[in-house]
């Protein structure tokens, strides 16, 4: 825990160059403030012109989003669509700087796991199903519904308002709905709206003029009105299969979801076309410095370097990829990536190879973690080697890059889930390292001529952003079967605003996108781009449907009730996608019903478990805010020797037990607190 509170007080830390940045910003010359109007000016002018605000949510540019409003055909993509934002289209900050929206315009399809938004003054969401009663959402009288167009049925979600900015300065929220799992590739979807009122009056909303012209059939001069109304036409039809009627409708749209091949794709690339350029007997590698028992758990603690294909434009920080004609990343040379393996002094005296375990760090840490005290604890009772490399894109490495883009250009968001894929690339060639004669035999892991690792025993567990990062990993490996995601969960914009290590940095787009609900609208921008390298693009492959070339994998996911850095709701989020089961009497807040999950009654040796733990924290606030940090279970969870059993017996098994009985997880009580947590014995 005390690891846990380090790293976040370097991270806040960053709140002094962010405002710093800021402060620059702000202090401009009467030139550039000149500069700035026109700009605005400008923007006001392209606003009236077509194409760029769809009008039948005139509040805001951006909504409703996702939107087929921004797209257009192409005959070259998977999906005969591609995203066509005008710069214009997205939120601009106080300074009147636009997007450059080139990266999203290459995509041919939205986020199979996009906020759904919408914008109303002041609206009730008293009979919006909420994430405690989500099968409202498929009852004939919900006011919401996502169609699936190919399969005719109403697709299960949850919603709730916009109240991250604490403090709001108009009375237009964004209603957001969300997906209860991923959603299909490839797929068309309608959006339908009806029955919605405003909180105080009990007034329902009448539809703007823009949306009644096109339900209403009634004349218009607006392009983007005229040029869509068979699209609509068709809308309408398709909502009145399922019984809900024009007349009733407030807002109505569609969108189209991206293709798996676009989403995938550059990682799946650079992965196979890594492992075509490694040396016969595995990657080269070099160690760099050795210590020696270090402590009372470890043997020794060595520094070393793997190498690895490059195909970044540098491999420092702020690096994206090199891409051909094709969109796709070219490889530029091998880099050498730092990694450090740990062996506990219980494997190196008993003189047998054993488990080597790969692990994924937390959000902006390191590889170091591995010698937090219940990992050396933990390798030194289980014999198991621990490794680790540090996530490239989001490590401790990346804070000034990440800060400068947050605080300067999110244009440049790709710095982020370009080297992330890069940093999964690295994992996986580790991996390979590990498995190689070469590296086994090294003296330095040898004692008295016995290697400490055995090639058929390696498997990953992360925690936190190692955990959500991880699901990537076990989406794509071809070598790590087995993997333990302790508190992971996405998408990335429904754990953000929720998330106490994420606040430093909104605090900082408060600042620069002053507007209520853009910050919302910049969340689900950011998440088209970030679905590569993130679970949205490959957590419903884990399991099953495993991409091109890559085996099926098992995994356990750890949550806890209470976390304020990774919320459970992204938690139970990625279990749906994945398809995990849950054993009996799973642990749950209040009335939560646990929608869309089944029950193991039975051990299980194929597919995914998730698992919540109740350390008798508070309930987590019902709005997208973080939960309190004072109570907070994020790194309880990792400690509780009953995950850390599960986890020995599923890696030396492959079979996934229940460690609570069938009695749910909760603590003992009085509780035994370890490292702050309450725990059982």
């Amino acid at each position: 825990m005390k690891a846990i509170e380090l790293k976040f007080k370097k991270i806040n830390f960053l709140i002094a160059l962010l405002i710093s940045l800021l402060i620059t910003l702000n202090i401009n010359s009467t030139n550039e403030k000149i500069i700035n109007q026109e700009i605005k000016m400008e923007i006001e002018q392209v606003e009236v012109g077509p194409g760029v605000c769809d009008p039948i949510q005139p509040q805001a540019c951006i909504y409703p989003f996702p939107n087929n409003f921004w797209t257009r055909q192409d005959s070259q993509t998977k999906t005969l669509l591609r995203l066509n934002f005008s710069q214009f289209s997205f939120p601009l900050d106080e300074r009147g700087q636009p997007f450059v929206t080139t990266n999203w315009n290459q995509l041919d399809g939205f986020s199979t796991l996009s906020t759904i938004l919408s914008l109303w003054n002041n609206p009730s969401i008293q009979n919006i199903p909420s994430h405690s009663n989500i099968e409202h959402s498929l009852e004939k009288n919900c006011p919401t519904v996502i169609l699936d167009t190919v399969t005719g049925e109403r697709v299960a979600h949850w919603g709730e308002l916009d109240e991250s900015y604490y403090v709001n300065r108009s009375s237009n929220k964004a209603l957001l709905l969300w997906p209860t799992k991923k959603l299909e590739h490839n797929r068309r979807y309608i959006v339908g709206i009806s029955g919605l009122y405003e909180a105080n009056t009990g007034l329902i909303y009448k539809p703007s003029d823009a949306f009644k012209a096109l339900r209403d059939n009634l004349p218009s001069n607006d392009p983007d009105i005229n040029s869509r109304r068979d699209l609509f036409e068709d809308i309408f039809s398709q909502l009145e299969k399922i019984g809900i009627s024009r007349s009733t409708l407030q807002l109505a749209w569609d969108f189209t979801t991206g293709s798996k091949e676009s989403i995938t794709g550059r990682l799946l690339f650079i992965r196979d076309d890594a492992i075509q350029r490694l040396p016969a007997d595995g990657p080269n590698y070099h160690i760099k410095r050795i210590e020696h028992r270090v402590d009372n758990y470890t043997e020794k603690f060595i520094h070393a370097d793997v190498e690895v294909p490059l195909y970044l434009t540098t491999n420092r920080p702020g690096g994206v990829f090199v891409l051909d004609e094709n969109q796709m990343p070219v490889f530029q040379s091998f880099t050498n990536v730092s990694f450090s393996f740990q062996i506990p002094t219980s494997l190196a005296r008993s003189l047998k190879p054993g488990r080597t375990v790969q692990y994924g760090h937390g959000l902006f840490g390191s590889q170091a973690e591995i010698k937090q005290d219940f990992l050396q604890k933990l390798g030194y009772e289980k014999e198991y080697n621990l490794v680790a490399t540090n996530w490239w894109g989001l490590s401790e490495e990346d804070i000034v890059k990440v800060a400068e883009m947050i605080a300067l250009n999110l244009s440049n968001f790709d710095i982020i889930p370009d080297r992330c894929q890069q940093g999964v690339l690295n994992n996986l060639i580790l991996t390979k390292l590990l498995k190689s004669q070469k590296f086994i035999n090294d003296p330095t892991l040898n004692f008295l001529g016995h290697s400490v690792i055995d090639p058929n025993k390696i498997d990953y567990y992360g925690n936190s952003l190692g955990g959500i990062m991880g699901s990537v990993v076990m989406g794509v490996s071809q070598d790590l079967l087995r993997g333990v995601l302790g508190v992971p969960g996405t998408p990335f914009s429904l754990l953000l605003p929720r998330s106490t290590a994420f606040q430093p940095f909104f605090d900082v787009l408060k600042l620069r996108y002053q507007i209520d609900n853009n910050c919302t609208v910049l969340f689900s921008l950011l998440q088209l781009l970030w679905d590569r390298s993130e679970p949205v693009g490959y957590m419903d492959s884990i399991t099953n449907n495993p991409l091109p070339n890559t085996p099926e994998h098992m995994v356990i996911m750890h949550y806890g009730l209470g976390d304020a850095l990774v919320t459970w709701l992204g938690a139970l989020t990625l279990g749906r996608s994945v398809g995990a089961k849950m054993f009996p009497n799973n642990v749950r807040e209040a009335n939560e019903q646990l929608y869309g999950f089944d029950t193991a009654f039975l051990d299980i040796s194929r597919g995914a478990i998730i698992q919540g733990f109740d350390f008798g924290a508070p309930p987590v606030p019902q709005t997208n805010h973080p939960a309190n940090p004072k109570t907070n279970t994020h790194g309880c969870v990792r400690r509780d020797p009953r995950t850390q059993d599960e986890m020995d017996q599923f890696f030396k098994t492959g079979t996934i037990y229940d460690a609570c009985e069938g009695n749910g997880c909760y603590v003992l009580d009085p509780p035994i607190y370890v490292d702050g947590c309450p725990l059982p014995i």
